[in-house]
């Protein structure tokens, strides 16, 4: 059962949770958060919200609607599928609720800046786990070593990410090539498109390999999208869930400048990051880092923006639509074979 927190000054953010496919996961993460008293949870399928709200002892909500008229919700948590996921976002920031969501954002780039600057004009906070509102640790470190060691332009990186699902089709997003393109960079790869976004800046084209090879949903498992950045710089990023070699999503990025490398991998010790730059044929920066907690979410970031109101900034929406706008582009270059244009959103063409 979650752990409840008292009320009182200072008190946790209250959060209700919708959608309840992945957002079963999510509620231990939040509840347990001290940050976090969770309240109740929603879900189309009414068996399953009243099966979850009574083990884990919250409120069942009929709809999003009788929770955003709770004046008790403080926050929403909205952990349904990407695809039409901005219109749901729209209701809650209309509401004036925070809200707390996943990635990816949503794989419509125009839906996802429509909603986004919404949320700007309304003073609504909007946060999620992938990208993140600023930089982590290890991409502030490649930041300063490429100013520092005066690295130049980057030209290419490789990305990977993978784990071993022995997955079943059950009928949700997962299974609809459509609502899930490339299935495994959607669902994985994200955080390291998003990553490279931040490195590199928006793509321009993407292409894209796909194959199944041991799970049992009809959307790949096995994938690779290949991307083009202004400037000629190219990455590729391989996701898989079949890969079995006891690392819990193993994870490496390795970034070519034109006058060094750096790569990052996972530490030996839990929940640390090492880093490597070599230049001039030899390693001339070494560090760990830590790993951000809680799958990836700021919860203190996003309860103190909570608390003080800020809303998403214009770098920060423009760094969420760049990545859901590859997506939407790597649906299009999965199902076509060839490469494919990355458009920018209405707004800023």
């Amino acid at each position: 059962m979650i752990t409840r927190h008292p009320a009182g000054p200072g008190r946790p953010v209250r959060m209700a949770v919708v959608g309840l496919h992945f957002g079963r996961t999510m509620l231990r993460t939040l509840g347990d958060s001290p940050m976090i008293d969770m309240v109740g949870v929603c879900d189309l399928d009414q068996d399953l919200t009243a099966s979850v709200a009574a083990d884990e002892g919250v409120r069942h909500y009929a709809d999003l609607d009788e929770i955003l008229a709770d004046p008790e919700v403080d926050a929403v948590g909205l952990f349904t599928s990407p695809v039409g996921r901005a219109a749901l976002l729209s209701r809650i920031v209309r509401s004036g609720k925070p809200v707390v969501t996943t990635k990816p954002f949503d794989i419509d780039p125009d839906q996802a800046r429509a909603v986004l600057d919404e949320a700007g004009r309304r003073g609504v906070v909007i946060r999620l786990n992938s990208p993140s509102p600023s930089p982590s640790a290890d991409l502030s470190l490649i930041g300063r070593w490429r100013t520092g060691h005066h690295l130049g332009r980057p030209i290419g990186a490789h990305a990977a990410v993978w784990a071993s699902y022995q997955e079943r089709p059950d009928g949700s997003w997962y299974d609809d090539q459509w609502r899930c393109p490339a299935a495994p960079i959607t669902r994985l790869g994200v955080y390291l498109v998003n990553d490279l976004i931040r490195l590199m800046g928006p793509a321009e084209r993407v292409q894209v390999l796909s194959s199944r090879v041991r799970t049992g949903r009809p959307t790949a498992d096995n994938a690779q999208l290949a991307l083009t950045f202004p400037g000629g710089a190219l990455a590729t990023v391989f996701a898989s869930f079949c890969v079995d070699d006891g690392l819990a999503y193993g994870n490496e990025l390795t970034v070519h400048f034109e006058r060094g490398t750096i790569t990052r991998a996972r530490a030996d010790r839990p929940g640390m990051i090492d880093l490597l730059l070599i230049k001039d044929g030899r390693p001339v920066e070494s560090c760990s880092v830590p790993e951000i907690p809680d799958e990836g979410y700021d919860l203190a970031e996003f309860v103190s923006a909570v608390q003080s109101g800020a809303v998403i900034t214009a770098d920060e929406a423009r760094q969420i639509v760049a990545g859901v706008a590859v997506l939407e582009a790597a649906g299009r270059a999965e199902r076509s074979g060839a490469v494919e244009a990355v458009r920018a959103s209405e707004s800023e063409q």
